[in-house]
């Protein structure tokens, strides 16, 4: 495991996640609902199947969107479906439900169409809004016949913290979790790590994280995005032995950075695109293709990767590397699409390191 986490960083290195052509999605992105329209909790869900020969064993990404947005707009937000095409796994895209008559309940979605990842009720194991994405996921691993070994979650924003509560309580079904500008467990209350290894009880885990944060983002900060970290960090250590007694490193075996010695070009870029985006940076700090960006991998005391943290510097609320026409999206990279997917193949459940 070590030895493939040291070839998937030099990779990155090598390319520095440079923006790359991605080939056209050309299989089926069709429209699903779980467990059946009008089912009480039932929630719409987009899946993405690659155009390539039927096989049974394919990876699946569950990606949760952000608000406001819909699940349709998540899958042109981050290229999920070009790269799946390119690489031939799924993709499915679970839809908050959007509620004009809101109670505040978990179970009648939401009047803004946002996960409600801060509602105690959607960070346990079978139940709310956790237990439909669940659903969800193992209703397209029967349907597609994918690898069980291979299943990750991932979102941003609101989606980002609704991940980490599907990675608390399901350890056993996702095999790592990806956590675009998120906070920690519990409502971003979980700073030691103790109540998200509570959450996964028998089912407890070292879990694989791969986690981004930008340094210019004023809606969920650079210090929410290191919390996030030290927070999965200490839940890991808990869930490979049951105490916390320093077998997973508070401390980065290894960083990398890139790009830093860059120079600012004005005009090389707008990364303001869509009227509609939240305002950000990007256009006037102006870099060429990517932002400079910094990766901490945290190890455990075996020496594997665990966490991979990844800070990209000048970001603010955005998706890097995003398409320009979405919402939502700096165009500058790094490329966090195929970074995140990267890092969860090097991590699937029945790994060398046992993650």
């Amino acid at each position: 495991m070590r030895r493939l986490a040291a070839l998937v960083a030099g990779v990155l290195a090598a390319s520095t996640l440079a923006l790359a052509p991605a080939r056209a999605a050309s299989g089926s992105f069709t429209r699903h609902t779980w467990p059946e329209p009008g089912a009480v909790g039932a929630r719409d869900y987009w899946l993405y199947v690659p155009s390539g020969p039927s096989v049974a064993g394919r990876p699946l990404v569950v990606f949760l969107h952000r608000w406001p947005q819909t699940a349709p707009e998540a899958a042109q937000l981050t290229r999920f479906n070009e790269l799946a095409e390119q690489r031939n796994f799924l993709v499915a895209y679970p839809q908050q439900q959007t509620s004009p008559q809101w109670t505040g309940a978990s179970i009648d979605g939401n009047s803004a169409g946002c996960w409600n990842w801060f509602l105690p009720e959607n960070q346990a194991r079978d139940q709310g809004e956790a237990a439909t994405i669940a659903g969800i996921t193992r209703q397209v691993m029967a349907d597609q016949q994918a690898d069980a070994d291979r299943v990750y979650v991932e979102g941003i924003s609101a989606g980002a913290d609704m991940a980490v509560n599907m990675g608390a309580a399901y350890p056993d079904l996702y095999a790592a979790i990806g956590v675009v500008a998120g906070c920690p467990y519990a409502g971003c209350g979980d700073l030691t790590g103790a109540l998200a290894y509570k959450a996964m009880g028998a089912s407890a885990r070292a879990l694989p994280v791969f986690a981004e944060q930008g340094t210019a983002d004023v809606l969920n900060n650079e210090a929410m995005g290191a919390a996030l970290v030290q927070q999965w960090l200490g839940t890991d250590d808990l869930a490979d032995d049951g105490a916390a007694n320093g077998s997973v490193a508070r401390l980065p075996a290894t960083t990398d950075d890139h790009g830093l010695d860059q120079t600012p070009q004005p005009g090389s870029g707008d990364a303001c695109v869509r009227p509609r985006n939240f305002p950000c940076l990007g256009g006037a700090a102006g870099f060429q293709g990517t932002y400079p960006y910094t990766v901490q991998h945290y190890d455990d005391a075996r020496g594997c990767d665990l966490v991979d943290a990844w800070t990209v510097h000048g970001l603010a609320h955005a998706y890097p590397g995003g398409d320009p026409q979405a919402a939502f999206t700096d165009p500058l990279g790094p490329d966090i699409t195929t970074a995140a997917y990267q890092f969860f193949l090097a991590h699937p459940k029945a790994g060398a390191c046992g993650h």
